[in-house]
C-alpha cells in the first residue's frame, strides 16, 4: 500500500517508507488542502489559564459576547480545536449569564463528550465536578441545583423539555454544539427551541460546529421571508421619507397636498431586534496537518489500518522517540475495532522481533466506541502517569470525530467508512450499513491531528474517490431512521399535528406513516393520533417504545425482573464474543451448553446476568466462556437504572421460584408483547419469512438460536442488519408460539 500527497509529483509516490508511504519531513505541503498556519506555542504543557489564552477562540471573546448580547440567535463556525466547546460556556458565565438563578446548558451528541467536557471545564474552573459545573446524560446525573454550566446530551435536554420544563425556564443560554451531526434529537431540539423562543424572546440560542452550513441554520431561526420583510420595511421607510419631502410642495395634479398626506398608507413597523441573528467564524486549529491519500483502494480496511499504524510506529522514529505523539485510527464499528485490536496484538511481537531491538518504546492499543463502559472510554482521555513513555494507538469509531478531543494525537489514519443507521419504511427493517463518510467528516477526522504539533493524516482512499464518491455532508438522521420514538416524543410535548412542527428537513410520508402505525399498534396513540395514557407512560422511559411496552407489560405478567434484564441486554453490544478460529469454535461449543437456553437469546441473556449477579466471574473465567465481561457489566448498570423508572408504575417481581419452562415462556411472551411486529415464520424451503411483507430473513450466526436452539416454526427478533452473507440477518432472536400473537396483539394480527 502506498500513499500520495497532493502537490507531490506522481512519480514520487513510491518513495520508500518500507515501500509503502511517503515520509514528509517538512510538516506540510503546498498541495495539502488541510494545512493551516501553525502557532509556535505548544500549550498542552502550560498552566490551564495559559492554555485557555492560547486557544483560537480567545481572540474572539469580545466579539462573541457582543453578538450574544445583541442577537438572540448566534451561529458560530469554528474549526476543530478552536476551543468553542469548553470556553464558550465559561465566557458566558463570566459575563453574568448564569446570574439570578439561571444556568447555561451545552448539548452534545454523545454521552462521553458531555462527560469529558464537563470534567475539563470543572478542572479549568477550579471546582469539583457536579457543583458549579456538571453533566446530565442518560442514566447518569452529576449536577446539583447550584450548577451554573451543565453539559447534557441532546436527548436529555429534549426529555427535560418534554417531561419537566417545557419552556426550559431555568436556562438563559442554550448552546447546541456539534449541530452538524443532525441526529433525531438535534433536529427535534432545534424545532422545540424555535417554538420556545416565541414565548421566551429573551432566550439566547448559540449553534456551534466545525462543518456547519451556517446560512441554513440561521435561515431556520430567522426565515428568509422575515429577512425580506425586514428589508422591504427599511426600503418602504426610506421611500416614504423621500415622498414626504417631495410632497412638501405638492405633486403634479395634487390640489390638496395635506389631504394626500393623510391618505398615505402607514409603513409597516420596524422589525424587532429579537428577530435577527448573526454568524461568527473562528480561526482553526493550532498546527498544520499534512494529508496523504492511498494511491490504490484498499481491500481490507481493518488490516490496512493496523499495518499503517504499526509502520508509523516502527518506521517514522516513533518507536524510539517520545515526542512523536499518539496515533488515532478511525474504523466503522465496534466489531471492526475488536478485530483490529486482536490483529495488532498478534502482529506486534513479530514486528518487534524484526525490528532487531530498534523499538525501545512500548505501544499500547486502546478501543473507543459508544457501547464501551464509561471507565474504559475514559482511559483514552486520562493523562499519562509519570514515567510512562509508551505510545498509544487508539482505534475509534466516529465518536472521536467531534466534540471530544483525544489528547496527544500526531497521526490520524482514516479508513473512510462509518456505520450508519438506515430504516426501510417499506419493509420495516432497521439497518446498520457501512458506507463512505462525507467530505465534511473527512475534514473533521484530519483535524484531530493538528492540536499539539504538526500532524499527518493518512487516508486509506484515493483523492479521486473523495471528490467523486463522497457526499459533501452526512444526511440528517430524520431522513433515514425509524421515526417511532421521534413521533412519540413530539406527541408527549403536545404537538398534535406532526406536519406542523418546525423541522429543518422534512421526512418522507412513508416514514411518518410507519411511525404512527407502530405507535397505534402499541396503543400509544388512538385513532385520532392523540396520545393515550399508555403513551404518556412510554414517553417517560429512556428507551424505544417497543422496549417500554415490554417493561410495562411485564408488571402484570409477574416477570418484571427478567424483563429488565432483557431490556438492559438490548442497550449494549453482544454479551458473547464470537470465535474467530476453528479451535476457538470447538471451545465455544463446549462452553455454551452450560449457559445457553434452547429457546433463544432473551432467556439466555437473563440466565447469564443472574449467574453473574450471584457469583461474579473473573476476567479469566469470562474469557474461557467467551463472555463479553465489559458489555455484561454495562448491562447490569443499565438494568439497575431502568429499575428506577419501572418502579414508578408498579411492584417489580421476578420468577426465580417458577419452573424453568414456565419462566422461559413468560419471558418470551413478555418480549412478544413489545416486538410482535418483528415475527417471522419458517417457510417450506427451510428459510424464515416475515409475516408482514413476506421478506426473507436469516438468524444471525451470533444468535444462540442459530446453533444451539430448538427447531421452531415462529421466531421473534429485536434487531435487523445487513448480514455478511448477504440479505437481512436478525439479532436477539427467540422461539415463540404463533397463538401468542393473537393473544397479545389481536388488534394487529386479527387478519
Amino acid at each position: 500500500m502506498s500513499f500520495w500527497k497532493p502537490g507531490a509529483a506522481s512519480g514520487s509516490a513510491g518513495a520508500p517508507w518500507s515501500s509503502s508511504v511517503i515520509v514528509d519531513e517538512g510538516g506540510g505541503g503546498a498541495g495539502s488542502s488541510e494545512v493551516v498556519p501553525a502557532s509556535p506555542f505548544n500549550f498542552s504543557r502550560k498552566p490551564l489559564d495559559l492554555q485557555r489564552q492560547a486557544l483560537p477562540i480567545a481572540r474572539h471573546r469580545r466579539q462573541i459576547l457582543y453578538a450574544i448580547e445583541k442577537y438572540p440567535v448566534t451561529i458560530i463556525v469554528g474549526e476543530t480545536g478552536s476551543g468553542k466547546s469548553t470556553q464558550l460556556p465559561q465566557y458566558l458565565r463570566e459575563n453574568g449569564w448564569a446570574d439570578s438563578g439561571f444556568s447555561i446548558v451545552c448539548t452534545q451528541p454523545r454521552r462521553i463528550a458531555a462527560q469529558t467536557l464537563a470534567a475539563r471545564v470543572a478542572k479549568e474552573s477550579g471546582c469539583e465536578l457536579g457543583t458549579s459545573v456538571g453533566y446530565t446524560v442518560r442514566f447518569d446525573d452529576v449536577s446539583s441545583p447550584a450548577t451554573e454550566i451543565r453539559y447534557v446530551t441532546d436527548g436529555m435536554l429534549l426529555r427535560e423539555a418534554t417531561v419537566s420544563d417545557p419552556l426550559l425556564s431555568r436556562y438563559s443560554v442554550v448552546i447546541l454544539d456539534e449541530a452538524h451531526e443532525r441526529n433525531l434529537n438535534t433536529d427535534a431540539l432545534l424545532g422545540v427551541i424555535r417554538k420556545i423562543r416565541r414565548k421566551r424572546p429573551e432566550l439566547r440560542v448559540i449553534v456551534c460546529s466545525a462543518t456547519i452550513n451556517a446560512e441554513e441554520f440561521l435561515d431556520f431561526f430567522v426565515p428568509k421571508a422575515r429577512k425580506q420583510q425586514s428589508q422591504s420595511t427599511e426600503d418602504a421607510e426610506s421611500s416614504s421619507k423621500g415622498r414626504k419631502r417631495r410632497r412638501r410642495w405638492g405633486l403634479v395634479g395634487d390640489t390638496n397636498p395635506d389631504e394626500q398626506r393623510t391618505r398615505e398608507p402607514t409603513p409597516p413597523p420596524k422589525p424587532k431586534l429579537d428577530e435577527i441573528g448573526t454568524i461568527i467564524s473562528i480561526d482553526g486549529r493550532q498546527y498544520p496537518v499534512d494529508v496523504m491519500y492511498s494511491q490504490e483502494p484498499v481491500s481490507d480496511i481493518v488490516r490496512s489500518t493496523v499495518d499503517t499504524a504499526l509502520r508509523i510506529h516502527f518506521d517514522e522514529g516513533g518507536a524510539s522517540s517520545i515526542g512523536d505523539g499518539d496515533i488515532l485510527c478511525f474504523l466503522p464499528s465496534g466489531e471492526d475495532i475488536d478485530r483490529a485490536l486482536a490483529m495488532a496484538e498478534d502482529i506486534l511481537p513479530s514486528m518487534n522481533a524484526s525490528a532487531g531491538g530498534k523499538a525501545r518504546r512500548d505501544v499500547v492499543f486502546l478501543p473507543l466506541y459508544g457501547s464501551l463502559p464509561y471507565q474504559m472510554q475514559a482511559r483514552v482521555f486520562q493523562p499519562r502517569r509519570a514515567g510512562d513513555d509508551s505510545r498509544r494507538v487508539i482505534f475509534a469509531t466516529n465518536l472521536a470525530e467531534t466534540s471530544v478531543t483525544v489528547p496527544n494525537i500526531a497521526s490520524v489514519i482514516d479508513a473512510g467508512f462509518a456505520k450508519m443507521p438506515y430504516f426501510d419504511a417499506d419493509t420495516g427493517f432497521d439497518r446498520l450499513i457501512t458506507c463512505p463518510i462525507s467530505r465534511a467528516s473527512a475534514r473533521q477526522r484530519a483535524g484531530r491531528a493538528g492540536r499539539i504539533r504538526a500532524g499527518k493524516c493518512y487516508r486509506l482512499y484515493t483523492e479521486r474517490d473523495m471528490a467523486k464518491k463522497m457526499e459533501a455532508t452526512t444526511q440528517p438522521e430524520v431522513l433515514r431512521t425509524n421515526l417511532t420514538s421521534f413521533i412519540l416524543t413530539l406527541k408527549a410535548m403536545g404537538v398534535d399535528n406532526i406536519l406542523s412542527f418546525d423541522l429543518m428537513s422534512i421526512p418522507s410520508v412513508a416514514a411518518l406513516s410507519h411511525g404512527l402505525e407502530c405507535l397505534y399498534a402499541l396503543k400509544a396513540i388512538d385513532r385520532g393520533t392523540n396520545l393515550t395514557h399508555r403513551g404518556n407512560q412510554m414517553a417517560e422511559f429512556p428507551t424505544e417504545p417497543r422496549v417500554s411496552t415490554m417493561l410495562l407489560e411485564s408488571l402484570g405478567a409477574g416477570c418484571a425482573e427478567e424483563a429488565l434484564a432483557v431490556a438492559a441486554s438490548l442497550q449494549v453490544r453482544a454479551l458473547f464474543h464470537q470465535p474467530r478460529t476453528e479451535r476457538q469454535q470447538i471451545e465455544y461449543d463446549a462452553a455454551m451448553p452450560e449457559i445457553a437456553d434452547r429457546s433463544g437469546d432473551h432467556v439466555t441473556h437473563v440466565n447469564l446476568m443472574e449467574l453473574f449477579q450471584r457469583a461474579p466471574l473473573s476476567a479469566e473465567e469470562c474469557r474461557d466462556r467467551f463472555i463479553n465481561r465489559v458489555a455484561l457489566k454495562r448491562a447490569l448498570e443499565v438494568k439497575a437504572q431502568l429499575r428506577r423508572f419501572l418502579r414508578s408504575y408498579g411492584s417489580i417481581n421476578g420468577m426465580e421460584n417458577a419452573l424453568d419452562e414456565d419462566r422461559s415462556k413468560s419471558i418470551r411472551k413478555c418480549v412478544t408483547s413489545g416486538f410482535f411486529f418483528n415475527t417471522a415464520k419458517l417457510g417450506s424451503d427451510g428459510r424464515y419469512y416475515t409475516l408482514r411483507g413476506r421478506h426473507m430473513v436469516s438468524i444471525s450466526k451470533a444468535s444462540v438460536l442459530d446453533r444451539y436452539g430448538e427447531s421452531t416454526e415462529y421466531i421473534i427478533f429485536c434487531e435487523t442488519y445487513d448480514g455478511s452473507r448477504g440479505g437481512i440477518e436478525c439479532r436477539n432472536c427467540s422461539a415463540v408460539e404463533g397463538r401468542w400473537l393473537r393473544e397479545l396483539a389481536p388488534h394487529y394480527w386479527a387478519n
